[in-house]
């Protein structure tokens, strides 16, 4: 009875050996496969992120009939946090640390929702997915005559269209931002025109959704006493100009989008009425599932399909949409291709490059548009017709 009694509990243990043994070498593997996929920052669950308190803002408040400018400044050896009240007539300076550069700019008085078609200009550099990649963002914008030196526009009546995506992952999402609103004012007193569009990044940003952000923002937003969901709320500048853009653009015939328009997408809406109801899930709260599969913001929107940028529609779908908006081609971003490449026999143009690594390797690449004709750009102006 002894003996087996003994044999039963060896076996248990052999098989508990075993069993935990699988348990674990299965667990490592989905680990590998899952949840640790290469990135070297924060991505979902996985927290390798090693950034802290640096050079960020200007951050701007309004709140009890005051402007409060709330920003972290470099200084000799470290950096200082600040809050000081400011006027509409002051000028703002925005540092950065990732190129040692500086820029100034003035705050608008007012902002307005864009409108969401325009005339086709006579060049449009286009780009997406920078997510706050300063260097990257500054190299492809000097090296193709949009800014000089001092960051001042220099396109003329030319168009910058940004397809999405600037927020999260990077470490200078801030200084993009204001870079941004800096050349806008800037375009339109010379004829030209940035196109800010709002991708998926932007929406969870906007929605205090802070799954992508990186430490840095923490760290700098707990120096500040200032939350970081404050940033881009109603109150905050940047976030009332945020909240006037638009999800999708038609420039001429060209239809700008940051993820894709779906074959089945409802035919009753036209794109300002898309861009509405956008805006509109900005600041909308949903019970728990429910933004997920909400026409606008949802997993199928336009700021999140991926059907297109992975060609899991037919030829007939993707031109059928086309011609549903009248347009002659859809650029999309959203969706990582190794290079500025045409989809669906040239009808899609997709432009969302591995910004990072490219920019690590001095190199950048952009999307130029000129005589109806596509080419890639890269960092010195080069250009390639786009295959």
């Amino acid at each position: 009875m002894k003996l087996k009694k003994f044999f039963l509990y060896a076996c248990a243990i052999i098989v508990l050996y075993f069993g935990i043994g699988a348990l674990l070498l299965n667990f490592e593997i989905i680990q590998r496969l899952y949840i640790f996929p290469g990135w070297s920052i924060k991505h979902g669950a996985t927290d390798e992120d090693s950034s802290t308190v640096s050079a960020d803002g200007p951050i701007i408040i309004y709140r009890d009939g005051k402007m409060l400018n709330y920003q972290v400044v470099p200084s000799t050896t470290e950096f200082t946090a600040s809050v000081a009240e400011i006027s509409e007539n002051d000028s703002l300076r925005c540092y950065v640390d990732e190129t040692g550069d500086q820029f100034r700019f003035s705050l608008n008085s007012s902002v307005k929702t864009q409108p969401s078609e325009y005339p086709h200009p006579p060049k449009i550099l286009a780009l997406s997915d920078i997510e706050g990649n300063f260097k990257g963002f500054k190299s492809i914008l000097q090296g193709n005559g949009v800014i000089d030196g001092q960051f001042n526009w220099t396109f003329g009546a030319n168009h910058l269209v940004l397809n999405g995506d600037f927020f999260d992952r990077g470490l200078q999402v801030t200084e993009c931002l204001w870079l941004i609103y800096k050349l806008e004012n800037e375009a339109e007193k010379q004829g030209g025109k940035v196109h800010f569009i709002l991708g998926n990044h932007e929406m969870m940003n906007l929605k205090g959704q802070l799954k992508y952000v990186r430490d840095k923002y923490e760290h700098n937003a707990d120096t500040l006493k200032l939350p970081y969901a404050d940033w881009y709320a109603r109150e905050s500048a940047l976030g009332r100009w945020l909240r006037t853009k638009n999800a999708v653009e038609k420039i001429g015939d060209l239809l700008f989008v940051h993820a894709g328009i779906r074959k089945d997408f409802p035919k009753e809406y036209t794109i300002q009425q898309i861009n509405e109801n956008v805006r509109a899930g900005i600041d909308k709260t949903f019970k728990k599932g429910e933004q997920a599969k909400d026409l606008f913001i949802g997993n199928e929107s336009a700021i999140w399909y991926r059907g297109i940028s992975t060609e899991e529609e037919s030829q007939q779908d993707l031109e059928n949409t086309l011609l549903r908006f009248k347009a002659s081609n859809m650029i999309v971003g959203h969706t990582i291709v190794d290079q500025i490449k045409s989809l669906y026999q040239g009808k899609v143009i997709a432009i969302d490059l591995d910004h990072k690594t490219n920019s690590d390797q001095g190199k950048m690449y952009a999307l130029w548009i000129e005589n109806g004709a596509f080419y890639s750009t890269n960092q010195q102006g080069t250009k390639e017709v786009v295959k």
